[in-house]
């Protein structure tokens, strides 16, 4: 459990408080570029970190990000014209290029510079892999783009989701440092191979016949690195290899789970749109080729199995949320699914928004056993971290881009003794 105090710190991301300025030490995802496809398209709303801005694409195809609310009456930008490379707030014309600078000020005299005196706050954005990330720290440091693998990959082998979570981003994110709860929460009714608990032949994502284990619960290794850590989770095989699957830790927001080489990764970021609700962005890439038409039709068909969300048509809302239960069948709960609840990742919904009366979990009220050695981990890691930047020490990631060019994996290897992230070396780093 954590004390009041510290989950505070963790949990508090409005600029001004401690996890807020680390955060935005960091490039963050602010939207995906399908939000602004096209030169002077339509502005949109951006909530981040607690801030209110508003996002739009310039005429020479540049994404700018500023302030929502206009200078002068503080109107709303979003209902502002994007024209002639800058962003016209509707009241009395003040224009806003994507720097921030107010460049036409039509009711003021011609000879006035008034209009050279004004200018929005306005945060640098980059757009990699479909997503427009933004930095909104302090501009004087020399920080670097996190060098993630699939930034890099062809459009052909990454598929893309967003959606949002009705809670506070730290237990969002700690849902996905838990390797245990697979085992019940994405599991099926007693008699099917992937029963809750049980042990010895399971089926793989695709429900093609798998692995035979010893073990029923994984035992986890945690390897600390300057990036985050590296959580092994370690299952025995029947003979004298272990089956590792192996997920990043990356500062300060992102997961990243594995599967067999060959197989399609995942990519999670856990943004903060403010304290009480948290921007999921995925990104399933495969750096050995494209996604197939059969992986993609499963990305848009919610199964039970499905890893992917369900958004309402035109939103990145999901369709099964707090509001209706999930869509919960408690009749197939009895009988097929250990939740009833369709698709993996509303089954992480229905659990990481329901801890507890509020969106923000009260970490004084838990008790953690083995199996929570990672989110122990990494909430200590993290609260250094932060209080670290109080001191003054500014965070090493953030100014190391070619720390996060690593991959998650799920691997067999030898179970004999070698530590298991100088066994996977090879398929780990990129």
């Amino acid at each position: 459990m954590l004390s009041a105090a510290d989950n505070d710190l963790l949990t508090r991301t409005d600029k001004g408080t401690p996890a807020g300025e680390y955060m935005r030490r960091f490039w963050m995802p602010a939207l995906l570029s399908e939000e602004v496809p096209t030169p002077d398209c339509p502005p949109v709303r951006v909530r981040l970190m607690g801030e209110y801005l508003v996002a739009f694409r310039d005429t020479t195809g540049r994404v700018g990000l500023l302030d929502r609310y206009c200078a002068h009456r503080q109107v709303d930008l979003f209902f502002g014209r994007n024209e002639e490379c800058g962003l016209r707030c509707i009241y009395h014309g003040w224009k806003f290029d994507a720097d921030g600078n107010c460049v036409d000020m039509p009711a003021e005299p011609p000879e006035s510079n008034f209009k050279n005196k004004i200018r929005l706050t306005a945060y640098p954005c980059r757009e990699h892999a479909g997503i427009v990330w933004a930095y909104l720290g302090p501009r004087e440091l020399p920080v670097c783009f996190p060098e993630f693998e699939f930034a890099e990959l062809p459009k052909t082998h990454i598929y893309i989701r967003k959606s949002l979570l009705n809670c506070n981003y730290l237990q969002a994110m700690e849902g996905n440092l838990d390797s245990s709860h697979v085992n019940y929460l994405h599991s099926f009714a007693t008699g099917n191979a992937l029963a809750p608990g049980q042990g010895g032949l399971t089926l793989d994502k695709h429900g093609r016949s798998g692995r035979v284990f010893r073990d029923v619960a994984p035992t986890f290794e945690i390897k600390d690195t300057e990036f985050g850590f590296m959580i092994g989770a370690k299952r025995r095989l029947v003979g004298d290899k272990a089956y590792w699957r192996i997920t990043q830790w990356l500062l300060p927001v992102h997961t990243m789970i594995g599967f067999d080489r060959g197989e399609t990764l995942l990519w999670d970021a856990w943004v903060p749109m403010d304290d009480e609700h948290t921007w999921v962005y995925r990104v399933e890439y495969n750096p050995w080729r494209p996604i197939t038409p059969e992986e993609t039709y499963e990305f848009d068909h919610v199964g039970f199995k499905t890893l992917n969300v369900e958004n309402i048509p035109g939103t990145y809302l999901p369709v099964r949320n707090k509001a209706n239960d999930y869509l919960i069948d408690r009749a197939l709960q009895r009988t097929y699914s250990y939740t009833g609840i369709k698709g993996t990742n509303a089954q992480d919904a229905a659990a990481i928004e329901n801890q507890g009366p509020t969106p923000i979990a009260d970490r004084t009220r838990e008790y953690l056993g083995r199996g929570d050695a990672a989110i122990t981990q990494m909430r200590r890691k993290f609260i250094k971290a932060i209080r670290d930047l109080q001191q003054g020490v500014e965070p090493v990631p953030a100014l190391k881009g070619a720390l996060y060019r690593v991959r998650p994996i799920a691997v067999t290897l030898q179970d004999d003794g070698t530590p298991f992230d100088v066994a996977a070396r090879e398929h780990v780093f990129v």
